[in-house]
């Protein structure tokens, strides 16, 4: 185990994200499950919010806590090299838009396909014009 504070600080925001996640999980679950009842669509779309947030909430985390000069997040050897920050965005407002629109009586075929379409567009713009 490293000494290194940056090390000390990524693992800390790691684990912080995780309750986070869990907690953007439950909240979309639960709200999904009061305002369209469909268990396995909502069970989807809360999962994405919850993986969304995750990845996001890591990737804020190491830009707010940890040094400039430090590694990104895509160098460190067991991350992989997509950008962390846009594919959590993506993946959170896909599944809190598909709720919204389901909840709102759009078809769930069209709401799944618009919701891969969003990730897809917001995962590409972001990867670019966010910071790594």
């Amino acid at each position: 185990m490293s000494n290194d504070p940056a090390v000390e600080t990524l693992h800390t925001v790691d684990d912080r994200s995780k309750v986070v996640a869990v907690l953007a999980t439950l909240v979309a679950f639960g709200s999904g499950m009061l305002t369209i009842g469909d268990i396995e669509f909502v069970s989807i779309a809360a999962a994405a919010v919850g993986v969304g947030v995750r990845f996001a909430s890591v990737w804020w985390g190491a830009r707010a806590f940890v040094d400039g000069d430090s590694a990104a997040i895509a160098d460190q050897p067991t991350a992989g090299s997509y950008h962390h920050g846009a594919i959590g965005i993506a993946l959170a407002t896909a599944g809190g838009l598909a709720l919204i629109a389901r909840s709102l009586g759009v078809g769930a075929s069209a709401v799944a396909v618009g919701a891969v379409a969003v990730a897809g567009v917001a995962f590409l713009g972001l990867s670019v014009l966010l910071p790594d």
